[in-house]
């Protein structure tokens, strides 16, 4: 009997030793790669990978575009022409957030260029954020402006926040944002300056 046991022992030993190398000669594939015949090398398929909402990494790229410190010094003298007042300055161009600062005597001004990846989506993004979060505050709503951003329906491409004093604007992958803050001034007068200012930063910049 123990032979007869030891014989079975061995022969579905054997059994399932065949039966391991049947499954492991087949091809199989992996997520991610496309099976090749003939011997030839499984071709991994490419995954594009989008942002989290959705942006394009091909369309929305970052690019080069910012505020040089020669940049801001142009803006300096331009505010300074508006503000009558003697401004310092302070230039921060390395993309893709450059940002020149300036500040006097009752006088704030910041003025930031984002060139980053999906900056245009970000800016409109932003918009519908703060149109939600203000619905009882007409402040804080945004106010859209001309001839300051690309060409978009209903002006929306340029939006004036009169509760931040800040003028939110983008064309192509480039949003700018000039945040101003000059004592006595109107919120019409603030809003005339910043318009001058976002132009002209536009123009500075669209050189990359």
């Amino acid at each position: 009997m123990g032979l007869v046991r030891n014989v079975a022992w061995f022969v579905a030993l054997g059994v399932a030793l065949v039966t391991a190398g049947c499954g492991s000669s087949g091809s199989g594939t992996t997520g991610g790669s496309t099976a090749a015949g003939g011997g030839e090398r499984a071709v991994q398929t490419p995954i594009q990978s989008r942002g989290t909402k959705g942006e394009n990494p091909t369309a929305e790229a970052a690019t080069e575009a910012h505020l040089s410190a020669a940049d801001c010094r142009s803006l300096a003298q331009l505010a300074e022409r508006q503000t009558g007042t003697a401004l310092k300055r302070h230039a921060t161009p390395a993309p893709p957030l450059s940002r020149c600062r300036l500040g006097g005597p009752g006088t704030s001004i910041n003025i930031y260029l984002d060139a980053g990846f999906a900056a245009n989506r970000r800016y409109h993004n932003r918009i519908e954020e703060t149109v939600q979060f203000n619905g009882q505050n007409p402040d804080g709503l945004p106010k859209p402006v001309p001839h300051v951003g690309e060409k978009a329906a209903y002006n929306s491409a340029a939006s004036w926040i009169p509760a931040l004093g800040s003028l939110l604007a983008v064309r192509g992958n480039r949003w700018l944002t000039v945040t101003i803050s000059v004592a006595g001034r109107t919120d019409r007068q603030l809003l005339a300056q910043a318009t001058i200012l976002a132009r002209a930063g536009f123009k500075l910049s669209a050189g990359g």
